[in-house]
């Protein structure tokens, strides 16, 4: 595979890395410091948006990422190192090696990976949901909030929140059926209607913790690397939520367009 076209699949398979906790990809975040292919060698440096940011979350990322560029079939060689972070030598250390998680952080590793994985999983799935039906709620007055127990995963518009619900569903194994009930517990159970406006409150709060970290966490990168700005693409309204988005960015589209930074993804 020519470098460029090696390059173009590398940056494509990077927009499905996403970080745990704040459900974005990676390169969206402007954690993706730079990027060279050449020759079926890849090399890839992360940043974060401080040195101290969670080990587990930081080699979560940066695992996915290797795991996704192994994959190109193109790729005889992947390197994927942590720029800037106080464990930056294990983590990068533990990556070359092949050692897995537990084998990177020894006796600190206090649960498996994917346990990990699905807890995040959950939380992008009860925040995805609160969103795409806050937005239903205001498209419809006339809706209670008690009724939403009544709406089915196919009485919601085709709208970016409604596919990624259904993308969360997914990957958590829930049901994505037209006639699914649309708001559900962990479990995929509907939730009785006696329940309905708490657990709506408890959703929008993982919501509003999710987008909060997000809008944080990206001011703090581009304080730390203020060239970081260039390669952060702005945050969609997510069905009617503005949440978040560039400082010289649009603050709502449904769609972006990411600017990279031609000096650093090569």
């Amino acid at each position: 595979m020519w470098a460029a076209q090696l390059g173009a699949a590398a940056c494509a398979a990077l927009d499905t890395v996403y970080d745990p906790e704040l459900d974005e990809p990676i390169t969206d975040l402007g954690f993706v410091r730079s990027l060279t292919a050449d020759d079926g060698r890849i090399t890839v440096h992360l940043r974060l948006p401080t040195s101290f940011c969670s080990p587990n979350f930081a080699y979560l990322m940066a695992s996915d990422a290797k795991d996704a560029l192994s994959a190109l079939p193109g790729a005889r060689e992947v390197t994927v190192l942590l720029d800037d972070h106080h464990d930056s030598d294990l983590i990068n250390g533990g990556l070359a090696a092949d050692a897995g998680y537990r084998g990177t952080f020894g006796h600190e590793a206090d649960r498996d990976l994917e346990d990990l994985r699905d807890v995040f999983r959950r939380k992008a799935h009860t925040a995805a949901m609160e969103r795409a039906l806050t937005a239903l709620l205001r498209a419809r007055p006339g809706l209670a909030e008690e009724r939403l127990g009544d709406v089915l995963l196919g009485d919601l518009p085709d709208t970016a929140a409604t596919r990624a619900l259904l993308r969360r569903r997914a990957a958590l194994g829930l049901g994505t059926a037209p006639t699914d009930p649309a708001l559900v517990d962990d479990e995929g159970r509907p939730v009785p209607a006696g329940e309905i406006p708490l657990r709506l409150r408890f959703a929008r709060s993982v919501r509003i913790s999710v987008d909060g970290n997000a809008h944080f966490c990206r001011g703090l990168l581009r304080t730390r690397y203020p060239d970081s700005a260039a390669d952060q693409a702005p945050r969609s309204c997510d069905g009617g939520n503005p949440v978040d988005a560039a400082e010289d960015g649009p603050a709502c589209e449904e769609t972006t367009t990411r600017t990279r930074n031609a000096g650093q993804i090569a």
